[in-house]
C-alpha cells in the first residue's frame, strides 16, 4: 500500500510539473518562474512533446558545480584498460536510442493506455501526504 501511495505521489508530482508552452504565450512567464522557485523544475511541452526543462538559478548552479567536480579514482592502468574494453564491447552490441517518433497521444493510443478520471479527493489526499 505504501509503495502504491509513493508511486501515485511521484506520478502526481510529475503531472503537476508539466506546463504547456501556451501559458508562456498567454503572458504567464512571471507566474511560471515563481512556481519554479517555490516548487521546483517544470517540464515545458509544445504540441504535447517535452521541449525543455525550466529550473531555478539555484538548481542550475548546483548542477553545474556538481558537473565540474572532478573525481579521482585510484585505478590501475590494467583495470582501466579492462573497463574501456568492456565498454567498447557493450557499445558494439547496443544500438543508439532513436529519437521520439510519436506524440504522447499516439503512444497512449498505440499501446492501449487510456486517460483516467482523477478522483479529486484522492488527489487532495496525495497533496496532503506530500506536505508531511
Amino acid at each position: 500500500m505504501l509503495a502504491a501511495q509513493f508511486n501515485a505521489l511521484n506520478t502526481l508530482k510529475l503531472l503537476n510539473s508539466i506546463i504547456s508552452i501556451t501559458r508562456f504565450n498567454k503572458g504567464e512567464a512571471g507566474k511560471i518562474i515563481e512556481e519554479v522557485k517555490q516548487n521546483g523544475p517544470r517540464i515545458i511541452v509544445k504540441n504535447n512533446v517535452p521541449e525543455c526543462v525550466l529550473i531555478s538559478l539555484e538548481d542550475y548552479n548546483s548542477l553545474t558545480e556538481a558537473a565540474n567536480r572532478t573525481v579521482t579514482l585510484n585505478v590501475s592502468k590494467e583495470a582501466e584498460e579492462k573497463r574501456k574494453e568492456f565498454i567498447k564491447k557493450i557499445r558494439a552490441n547496443v544500438q543508439p536510442p532513436l529519437p521520439p517518433q510519436m506524440s504522447v497521444e499516439e503512444a497512449l493510443e498505440r499501446y492501449g493506455s487510456k486517460p483516467i478520471d482523477i478522483d479529486e479527493e484522492a488527489v487532495n489526499e496525495l497533496r496532503r501526504i506530500s506536505t508531511l
